[in-house]
């Protein structure tokens, strides 16, 4: 059966708004913000509820003394800073093994509804004193050093 002239255009018309739609919603969907502790506590003081109900990713250096274990399987409190800025996190998953203070973490979650706690269940952290240059190596050079 051979479709008419304006069933075509209305198809072609139907087909071109959905791809229209898909490409105005699609980049958001599955992107989480990328900031530093720097940059969400600026944000917050421009607009307390700027995060409320989002998702985000945070990164900062966990900082020395703050890290409190419950007794609770994943139960972590400690804060995160960068830039002279510094949040509060709550972490409730089993951390990295180089999680550690002052080693850097990217933290993936969303503030409490106070909007004065990051509630985390997902990290990435690295130990920086894994990856330093060992003594003597040049600089920009990474790993063991080759001395015999």
């Amino acid at each position: 059966m051979a479709l008419g002239t304006g069933t075509k255009i209305g198809l072609g018309v139907v087909i071109a708004g959905s791809i229209a739609a898909m490409v105005a919603l699609g980049p958001k969907e599955g992107v989480l913000e990328y900031l530093y502790v720097e940059q969400v506590v600026a944000k917050l003081h421009e607009d307390p509820q700027h995060f409320a109900g989002r998702t985000i990713k945070v990164h900062g250096t966990v900082v020395e003394g703050s890290i409190k274990k419950s007794n609770k399987t994943g139960d972590y409190r400690f804060a995160v800073e960068h830039g002279g800025e510094r949040i509060d996190v709550h972490f409730t998953d089993i951390p990295p093994d180089t999680f550690a203070e002052g080693g850097e973490v990217v933290l993936v979650g969303s503030f409490d509804a106070t909007g004065t706690v990051f509630e985390s269940e997902e990290m990435n952290a690295k130990c920086p004193s894994k990856y330093e240059n060992e003594a003597g190596a040049p600089p920009g050079v990474a790993g063991p050093s080759t001395k015999t």
